[in-house]
């Protein structure tokens, strides 16, 4: 299952030996037909002038081979070739982020602030429409920072459709409902369980629990969710050095990508990602960079792809 491909296709990510020249990349500069990186699959790179951090993304959709958006089936590898080709007015090379952007089966983007892997217990009491305070079991792992956007309780509801794999990928706390607790975070009480009170987030003014239409009973899974990473950066490179240079990672196992080379609980598909040269986004921008051999394949048999990239 997963992805399909046939025996002259380059990888799951369509177009990604740029054999099309541009199509499904418009994100960069201009394609520019020879000098890539494969000396005997020459079809050449992508230029991008500047970038000024911005957001790039391909058009194709990588199916990765899950089931139930839980179990990752094979080992996927993804890799880049990259060069700096002019160096800005500062002489700085480009450099940053390139990945995958993960969504779910309903189209939505997969953020990690929506995944378990921090703080994960449960409720100690029941929760319901209304209260303006979520107890749970445990306060190992739950963040206490005073930014609003790393105090964010993700609930599990058992009768979920979707979100009830405890403490993998749930839109209930982000997405979906977006909820937030306090800068004084998990309160120890007098029964020995933890207060978490609830607020609107950066202000910091009282909220109250909303009605989600699935009951939290006590023992419900909760986590900590957590900004981070927006995206999946396996491929990055903080500075990309003036010859070709391969970028690759293999994802192994399913989990918070904000954690580790995981993919994503919750995934139906994925595009290829770049954040164009967001290392020095806040210079002149004035420098050029190339992509080519966007790539991504299952690890099969000891395989390496090493015969084609």
């Amino acid at each position: 299952m997963g992805a399909s491909v046939l025996h002259n296709e380059f990888g799951f990510f369509g177009n990604g030996d740029l054999r099309n020249g541009l199509e499904g990349f418009s994100f960069a500069s201009e394609y520019v037909s020879s000098g890539g990186p494969l000396p005997n699959r020459d079809l050449g790179y992508l230029k991008i002038n500047g970038g000024g951090g911005g957001t790039g993304s391909g058009s194709h959709k990588f199916y990765p081979d899950v089931t139930d958006g839980r179990i990752l089936n094979k080992d996927y590898q993804q890799i880049t070739y990259v060069k700096t080709l002019t160096l800005d007015s500062n002489g700085n090379k480009s450099g940053g982020h390139i990945g995958m952007i993960p969504y779910d089966k309903n189209n939505k983007r997969i953020d990690q602030r929506s995944l378990g892997g921090r703080g994960d217990t449960t409720l100690s009491r029941n929760l319901n429409a209304g209260d303006s305070y979520i107890y749970i079991t445990s306060n190992s792992g739950w963040s206490y920072s005073t930014t609003y956007h790393q105090r964010m309780p993700i609930l599990y509801p058992s009768t979920h459709p979707d979100y009830n794999h405890a403490n993998e990928y749930t839109r209930i706390g982000y997405g979906d409902y977006t909820l937030y607790y306090s800068t004084a975070g998990p309160e120890l009480t007098d029964q020995g369980d933890y207060k978490l009170t609830l607020t609107n987030g950066n202000a910091g003014n009282a909220a109250t629990f909303p009605n989600i239409g699935y009951s939290t009973p006590s023992g419900t899974p909760i986590s900590n969710g957590r900004a981070g990473s927006t995206f999946m950066y396996g491929n990055y490179m903080h500075t990309y050095p003036t010859d070709w240079t391969q970028r690759n990672v293999t994802y192994s196992s399913m989990g918070n990508f904000g954690m580790g080379s995981y993919m994503p609980w919750g995934v139906k598909y994925l595009r290829f990602l770049i954040l164009k040269n967001y290392t020095y986004r806040t210079g002149p921008n004035d420098g050029s960079f190339a992509i080519a051999s966007m790539f991504i394949g299952p690890r099969m048999g000891g395989k390496d792809y090493s015969q084609i990239l």
